[in-house]
């Protein structure tokens, strides 16, 4: 009986240990659910770009743009008053009904395309992150 308790306390002490480590790694596993959705309005940009003058700066008047991700964890949106002829700014916000708001250190990605360069930023609750991103892991 003492040795099926000591395996109990043991098993209880590891399930501490491994249980926040695991939660982490389902945040993190999340944020592609972001980035797929970033690169999909992204790509559905040039599309658009490449028979007109400008980006589109309406989502809805892209051709396969997303409004919501995949998996439904973030709205995407384009930031306001960045879109021109040659730049415009995508985000990521994560939704307050999701899981994923438990990931306080990316709680908004954005992806900005400046005159042929893409850049990758985040925000959590505690502000902007800083560089590297730990929000972007490449």
């Amino acid at each position: 009986m003492i040795e099926l308790m000591v395996v109990l306390v043991i098993a209880a002490i590891l399930t501490s240990i491994a249980w926040p480590a695991y939660q982490n790694q389902v945040l993190r596993g999340r944020r592609s659910d972001a980035m797929s959705a970033l690169a999909a309005v992204s790509q559905a940009q040039e599309r658009w770009r490449s028979d007109n003058p400008a980006y589109q700066s309406v989502m809805a008047s892209l051709p396969g743009g997303l409004s919501v991700s995949q998996g439904g964890h973030y709205d995407v949106t384009m930031v306001e008053g960045t879109v021109t002829a040659y730049a415009y700014t995508l985000q990521a916000t994560v939704k307050s009904t999701s899981p994923q708001a438990n990931d306080s250190r990316c709680q908004a990605m954005q992806m900005r395309l400046a005159a042929g360069r893409i850049t990758y930023t985040s925000s959590g609750s505690g502000g902007a992150n800083s560089d590297p991103d730990p929000c972007w892991v490449r």
